[in-house]
């Protein structure tokens, strides 16, 4: 028993002695500070160039993931140079502290922070230009701030990376994505007992927003190439140490999906999302499994925005990651909006 607490406390000592070596060198710099709202207390962090005036405040995926592996990247630190990124961790995410009820996992909760962490930064910064910048899961929060008229008076532009704003269609384009191609590995002979098996599975319609099945569904996605269409793209553990409770920090997810009230797989904004009318960017990868490429015909159509300032934008050697994926790509896209409505 001694000898396994002493090597689990040699592992923890190496896996926090790495997490203070990458804080230190992806971190330096910007403002830090805590959002409380409701029994949470969140991490906020401002960093890059706040004297440009322009922020753009980014909503991270999950439910339970954390903004801070995306700010050490080296497509998000580039667009730090031009511009002040806000991160985030939402409640009972990431890096996030308190002890928040269950009952206020919901969009409703996440709005409301969102909307202090906004007033937060104007007040803070007196910001000329605030984006709104939904990645995964925070297209459905950001989706969800915008339809309020006050609230999206106060945003400048909205950008939507490979978003949930329609989880119902995302969930059965998915499941579609992976049993597509899990006939195609089947008919090719590549371990076709596996993926009959994962295709009996899916035709037996299991709930993809529950917690093990949403795990399972989430290693077909990963062998299938749905997250990253390039594993050699994915930061992998070197962003497991992005957050001073490393790996750790990935256990969230579970939670959140375990005791959330988002009722994930009946979200759909579609209807609504007319009440959009400020200047938006569609981003979308062409081979998502994750959240399939037809959200994002979904998104723009929806969206109630002129088309003469509205935009949607296809990574072609992507899936859900393309700031990983087409690093150059993806920033240019982002700065040429930015910079059309700043």
């Amino acid at each position: 028993m001694k000898k396994h607490f002493f090597l689990f406390a040699i592992v923890l000592l190496f896996f926090v002695s790495c997490a203070d070596a990458f804080l230190d060198t992806a971190y330096k710099g910007g403002d830090w500070f805590y959002l409380e709202n409701d029994g949470a207390v969140m991490p906020v962090w401002v960093c890059g160039n706040t004297a440009s005036n322009t922020f753009i405040v980014f909503l991270h995926g999950g439910p339970g993931n954390t903004s801070m592996t995306y700010a050490a990247s080296s497509a998000h630190k580039k667009l730090q140079d031009d511009y002040a990124l806000v991160y985030y961790d939402q409640r009972g995410s990431g890096m996030a502290q308190g002890n928040p009820k269950p009952e206020t996992f919901t969009i409703e909760q996440s709005v409301e922070d969102l909307d202090k962490v906004i007033s937060i930064i104007n007040k803070k910064y007196n910001c000329e230009s605030i984006f709104l910048f939904g990645k995964s899961w925070g297209g459905a929060i950001g989706t969800a701030y915008l339809l309020d008229a006050e609230r999206q008076n106060k945003i400048s532009g909205w950008i939507e990376e490979d978003g949930s704003h329609n989880m119902k269609l995302g969930l059965e384009l998915a499941k579609q994505w992976v049993m597509d191609k899990a006939q195609t590995k089947i008919d090719n002979g590549s371990d076709a007992s596996r993926w009959r098996k994962e295709l009996r599975w899916y035709n037996s319609n299991p709930d993809l927003s529950k917690t093990d099945n949403l795990l399972r569904h989430g290693s077909n996605l990963n062998d299938l190439n749905g997250i990253y269409l390039n594993p050699n793209n994915d930061p992998g553990n070197f962003f497991s140490f992005a957050s001073p409770v490393p790996i750790f920090y990935q256990l969230t997810t579970l939670y959140i999906t375990n005791n959330n009230k988002f009722d994930i797989k009946n979200i759909d904004y579609s209807p609504e999302m007319h009440k959009i009318t400020i200047p938006s960017m569609i981003l979308w990868g062409r081979h998502d499994g994750t959240l399939p490429v037809a959200l994002a015909q979904n998104a723009y159509d929806s969206i109630g925005t002129v088309p003469a300032d509205k935009y949607v934008h296809i990574f072609e050697n992507s899936a859900h990651c393309a700031s990983f994926e087409e690093p150059e790509l993806w920033l240019s896209r982002m700065r040429a909006f930015i910079e059309t409505y700043e």
